[in-house]
Order: structure tokens, then C-alpha cells, then sequence
């Protein structure tokens, strides 16, 4: 095995918010491309926990923040990761332990109107087409998600609340152990040899994992930043800035001070 090959995520070239069913919605407007956020995984995290960090302090321009992330990385994937692989198999769903909604089994049509609050479509027929496009040996429903002919929105209080949910954990009263597991799967891939293809349901998935990674590594690389205090991902355990401005810009302080 030469390298562990991971599935990619879409993001299209432009977001909105907008008002649907008395629901803000960040809405796609205009389509992407594919693209591997693992290649800067670190930092999406680290982009996550800062975000979270400014959502749980500050009030006003929260919207604007959400949609710098949204634009830089896409949307989360919220519905593939609360509700599993085995969404468009059967007319019912089981939407797993979340912090966005109740567990339980639903009506799979009835949970896509969440996220396709635009569209009037029918995950399992759309689900059972043969021929339909896949992306990258995916399931079914992620080439849904980002066909063009569709549009994947996401409640804006539940990015939110996502962000600010992953934060927490960087607080001292929530326990890590109580840290809800992102959902992943693999399979073997031959396409250039045999390589593992690792699946990730969302772009959630991809920031829990690595933000679990980052917090059981003896080196603590998440830190906060000695002069601006963002957090940030220290690839030098002697790390202490979040880049040489800040550490040049402490420096000129304290000089100053000495003064």
C-alpha cells in the first residue's frame, strides 16, 4: 500500500443566505468544482475552531464569518452525516445521535425536504437510477447532493451550532470521551494498484477526525497564539506563534515595554 487515497468533497463558486419556509438557508448559487480539502486538513480545523471561537464570543457579523468557511470549503454534508450510507435504500431512514435533531427513523423524502428546500425531488428514485453520475466511487446520494440539476442547502443555525459545538471542546468543562465520532468508511481500490480509499460522508467528517487526531496527540498541536490568541496547528512543537508576523509583532511589544 502506497498511499491512502481520499475521497474528495465539492464546493461550488458562490453562497447565499436566504430566507426559505421561515428557515435561513446557505444556498448554492453558482457550481463548483471538486476538490481534496484533506491536503489542508489542519487547517480547515484549526479555520473551524476559530470560527466556533468567534461565534460563541462575538454577535455581529456572524453570517458574513459562516460564509468566508462556507466559500473557502463548502458546506458541511449535515445529511449524509447524521443519516448514514444507507440514505435512498429504503423509504425510511435512521438519522443517528446528532446535535442537530432527534435520533430515530424517519421518512427518507420527508428528510431530504430538509436539505432540498428548493427542490421537489425524490431521493429514492434519484437514488436507484442506473447510469446516474458518480463521483468517485461515492454513494449515490453524495452525487446527488452536487448535481447540478439540484441544490443541497443547509440551515444556517446548524452550521452554526456546529462550529460552536466543536469549539467547546477546546473550553474546559466539556469531556473530549463525550466528543460524538465522525462517521467513515474505506474500501479497497484498484485503480492504480491496491490502495485504500478512505470515504468520508461529509466535510464534517473530515474536521472531527481531525480534531480528534489533533487532541489525542501527546504534542498538542492545537495552540493558541501567543499574540493574537487565534488557535492554530503547531507542526513545531516549539511553535508558539501562528505565523512570523505575530511573532515579530510580540517581539516589537515587547521590546517597547522593556522601554
Amino acid at each position: 500500500m502506497e498511499q491512502l487515497l481520499v475521497s474528495h468533497w465539492h464546493k461550488n463558486t458562490r453562497y447565499e443566505i436566504q430566507s426559505i419556509n421561515d428557515t435561513e438557508y446557505i444556498v448554492p448559487c453558482e457550481y463548483g468544482a471538486v476538490y481534496d480539502p484533506i491536503k489542508s486538513e489542519n487547517e480547515m480545523m484549526t479555520d473551524a475552531l476559530n470560527l466556533g471561537k468567534y461565534l460563541t464570543e462575538n454577535d455581529l457579523g456572524q453570517n458574513e464569518m459562516v460564509l468566508d468557511f462556507v466559500h473557502k470549503y463548502g458546506l458541511l454534508g449535515i445529511m449524509p452525516d447524521i443519516a448514514g450510507s444507507d440514505i435512498g435504500k429504503n423509504e425510511r431512514v435512521i438519522v443517528h445521535d446528532n446535535i442537530f435533531t432527534e435520533s430515530g427513523i424517519v421518512d427518507v423524502n420527508e428528510f431530504a425536504k430538509t436539505f432540498f428546500p428548493l427542490d421537489n425531488i425524490d431521493i429514492m428514485s434519484k437514488s436507484n437510477q442506473k447510469g446516474k453520475l458518480r463521483l468517485y466511487y461515492r454513494s449515490p446520494i453524495y452525487s446527488t447532493m452536487f448535481l447540478r440539476k439540484y441544490r443541497y442547502c443547509e440551515p444556517l443555525d446548524w452550521i452554526k451550532k456546529y462550529f460552536k459545538y466543536l469549539y467547546s471542546f477546546m473550553l474546559k468543562e466539556p469531556k473530549l470521551p463525550e466528543f460524538l465520532p465522525p462517521r467513515l468508511t474505506y474500501k479497497i481500490d484498484d485503480r492504480n494498484g491496491l490502495n485504500l480509499l478512505c470515504e468520508y460522508d461529509s466535510l464534517k467528517a473530515m474536521i472531527d477526525f481531525a480534531f480528534a487526531k489533533a487532541v489525542t496527540n501527546d504534542k498538542k498541536p492545537i495552540r493558541s497564539c501567543k499574540h493574537c490568541e487565534k488557535l492554530f496547528y503547531a507542526t513545531d512543537i516549539r511553535s508558539e506563534f501562528c505565523s512570523a508576523r505575530c511573532r515579530n509583532q510580540y517581539n516589537v511589544y515587547k521590546s517597547r515595554a522593556k522601554h
